[in-house]
């Protein structure tokens, strides 16, 4: 052997650790601290990356990479860097802690079941005999010779006069507290400040992003000056406001108004130096589509997406962009941007709140958020339509936001007055309201248009159907918009049969990615719509269409608006038809715990039927506002208000202080943000054969896009199997219906 290696591909030690030293370098550029600050992280992060992988020298450790075994026995190298480490007198405490911890979490307590965890009999402190430890030192000193050369090399990359070669591998110099994670006395929440927890938490979630991004052999890019890209040459009033406002802000207009654009000057107006962007939406549909709108104005090198299904759609729109290269190595980028957007690389991210909660909740990876959300700005769109929980746990988090400096606006069409008061809470009353104003002409047109007559009607759609079918006829495309997957594959077959020969379209949650994706490219791309659609709920969110004519299944008010949104959207047409029915086909109510169609007078549903009804039509903006503050008037309410509170007042992130635990993360969290909407994804049996083709050419992405969504609840009435971890549902499956259901049986 004449070389050290780093990894299995051949990269050697000291080719890896420069890469590692350039990415952290760059980092270091983009952190949003003061220059001193910057100077002292410098400083230590450098050293930490310098000295990182040293331990890699081992000679099992090498004949790992170099195929001569399959495994070193569970050996850890990080702890012979730590020790090789510990040669240097003074080191902070940080430094020998983000090298020992970059791989693994600190050792479990005995008493918990932690994963991906330290072992603790390999780590070697004073007066403690340890054979492990003995064996894995003689195997380093066993290469010391090569090593030398390597760490010779490494020592002029990091242009320092740093400890020279030396075959001494010390007991750690770090207080043992720095590993216990007992809550008592000796633990390190207890012996060890929260200052320096702190700074040892920065310095490992820098020394871990450098590492990823070395061995990705990728550079982030730097923190651009917002101000410096175009968003809108001719501002209305109200987003003039907004643009200069300083400071956090709460922002309601009308859908189609113009609030991205208003958002995106308010981030203009906020930045801080070296500041970030996160756009939080609520469905993945919109966060692609806002992906990509923020894409075209900032760059794509500039704008990362985070959500769990985020690799299905950057391969979709790697295939599409017309490069020749093939469907693996796409596959290889979408994967690689994906993980990187998880990284601290991407200036501007569009995301979930939930992928904020993950760093808040302390899950994995968290350590990202003490660099990347101080002093940045966020955006909260339609935050009330996400579980109470969800609500409360993103309100908790937002004081947390607060105390780092960062600069956060919420937005919505209909923001109930409930939440303008929690916001107002959370933010301690430093929050500007915006909305349009009617003493500005421009403000004043959108408040005042009305693009809808709104009619409701007695009984279910299918009491209706010949009218409805009768105005279809009448006209160049309608909306219909049911609440449940099983009533709008029913109704789509009574139009299809009716109207054979005209463009019908289905569109609800449980296609699989490939067609959904395909649906929706077909009606944004195409400039005629069809004469129909029929959709559940996805179409509030997902797409930007303009119907001439609605018929919706009852649901909130906000849903109803959302629904309405997409009929006349821009107001440039008499005011369009929307018929609201006042019972639903399906007996179960997917908003509200009433059973049947008999509402109790305080459920949401009632009072949105009572509010439309005492609107005078054409209704107007200001009309849809008010009415929806007075449906949720009296805020969340029995077990929504008990979720809320669950997570406004969760102690991990109330306490985040006291219960911070450097190098350790909480496994739970994962479950509890994927789980959230209580989904999983299963294989139609009639899609086996096509998606074992797909995984044999290695094109996993393709064949996962295959997969449908399911909710858990709904598992019971599905005969399924299971076949290599993957749920087969007997179920037939079309690539226009969905997955199939037995509508037969409807009534």
């Amino acid at each position: 052997m004449t070389d050290l290696l780093a990894k299995s591909s051949g990269e050697t030690l000291s080719l890896h650790t420069k890469r590692c030293l350039d990415a952290a370098q760059s980092i270091i550029k983009t952190l949003p601290f003061p220059n001193d600050e910057r100077k002292t992280i410098e400083n230590d992060l450098l050293l930490a990356v310098a000295l990182h992988d040293v331990g890699k020298a081992a000679t099992g450790f090498q004949k790992v990479l170099t195929g001569e075994i399959a495994t070193w026995g569970g050996k850890r190298h990080e702890i012979i860097s730590a020790s090789f480490a510990s040669n240097i007198e003074g080191l902070h405490p940080a430094i020998i802690f983000a090298i020992l911890t970059h791989h693994k979490s600190i050792p479990s307590d005995g008493i918990s079941e932690i994963y991906g965890c330290l072992p603790s009999e390999q780590i070697p402190f004073q007066n403690e005999q340890n054979p492990v430890w003995n064996e894995m030192a003689k195997e380093w000193k066993d290469n010391f010779n090569l090593f030398c050369l390597e760490w010779e090399t490494i020592r002029n990359y990091l242009h320092r006069d740093v400890m020279k070669c030396q075959d001494n591998l010390p007991p750690l110099s770090l207080n043992p507290s720095w590993l216990s994670r007992t809550i008592g006395k000796f633990g390190q929440r207890k012996s060890i400040s929260f200052d320096d927890r702190l700074y040892a938490s920065i310095i490992r979630g820098l020394m871990i992003t450098a590492d990823h991004l070395g061995s990705a052999n990728v550079i982030p890019p730097g923190i651009p000056n917002l101000k410096t890209f175009s968003v809108l040459n001719s501002p209305r009033p109200f987003q003039e406001v907004v643009g200069n406002v300083h400071g956090s802000a709460i922002l309601r207009a009308p859908t189609g108004s113009g609030k991205t654009e208003a958002a995106l000057l308010w981030a203009q107006k906020n930045q801080n130096p070296n500041g970030r962007l996160f756009y939080c939406l609520p469905y993945t549909a919109s966060i692609n589509a806002m992906h990509g709108r923020l894409s075209k104005i900032f760059g794509t090198e500039n704008v990362g997406l985070l959500h769990h299904n985020a690799i299905a759609y950057l391969y979709t729109m790697l295939e599409s962009d017309g490069e020749l290269t093939s469907l693996l190595t796409k596959q290889q980028n979408a994967l690689a941007l994906t993980q990187i957007a998880h990284e601290i690389y991407f200036p501007i991210k569009v995301c979930t709140p939930h992928q904020i909660l993950r760093h808040s909740l302390r899950g994995k990876g968290w350590e990202n958020m003490l660099i990347e959300f101080n002093n940045a700005c966020f955006v909260f769109d339609e935050i009330h339509a996400y579980d109470p929980r969800i609500v409360g746990l993103t309100m908790n988090s937002v004081k947390l936001l607060k105390k780092w400096d960062s600069r956060i606006l919420f937005m919505s069409a209909t923001l109930p007055r409930f939440i303008h008061q929690i916001i107002t809470e959370a933010l301690e009353g430093e929050v500007t309201f915006v909305e349009p104003d009617r003493g500005k002409e421009k403000d004043q047109e959108i408040l005042d248009k009305k693009r809808h007559r709104v009619s409701i009607k007695d009984g279910t759609i299918d009491d209706h159907y010949e009218n409805i079918i009768k105005s279809i006829r009448e006209r160049s495309s309608t909306l219909i918009v049911c609440n449940h997957v099983k009533t709008s594959q029913y109704i789509f077959h009574k139009i299809q049969s009716d109207l054979p020969n005209e463009w019908v379209v289905l569109l609800h949650s449980r296609f699989n990615r490939e067609d959904r994706n395909r649906i929706e490219s077909q009606l944004i791309s195409k400039n005629l719509l069809p004469k129909v659609m029929v959709a559940t709920q996805v179409v509030e969110v997902s797409l930007d269409v303009d119907f001439e004519q609605g018929f919706f299944e009852v649901a909130p008010i906000d849903a109803i608006i959302q629904r309405m949104g997409r009929v006349n959207r821009s107001g440039n047409r008499s005011p369009a038809n929307i018929e609201i029915f006042t019972k639903q086909l399906n007996k179960y109510n997917l908003y509200c715990e009433c059973k049947g169609n008999e509402h109790s007078k305080s459920c949401k549903i009632s009072q949105t039927i009572n509010e439309l009804q005492n609107l005078e039509n054409p209704i107007s903006e200001s009309d849809l506002v008010n009415a929806a503050d007075n449906v949720y008037g009296s805020g969340y309410q029995g077990e929504d208000k008990i979720k809320f509170e669950e997570g406004f007042n969760h102690q991990d992130i109330r306490n985040f202080n006291d219960l911070l635990l450097a190098g350790a993360c909480q496994d739970w969290v994962e479950k509890i943000i994927e789980k959230t909407d209580g989904m999983i994804e299963v294989l139609p049996f009639n899609l086996q054969d096509e998606y074992e083709r797909r995984k044999k050419s290695g094109l996993w992405i393709e064949a996962k896009n295959l997969l449908v969504p399911l909710r858990t609840f709904s598992l019971k009435k599905y005969p399924m199997s299971k076949k290599d971890d993957i749920w087969i549902i007997n179920n037939e499956y079309s690539n226009n219906e969905g997955l199939k259901d037995n509508i037969e049986q409807f009534f």
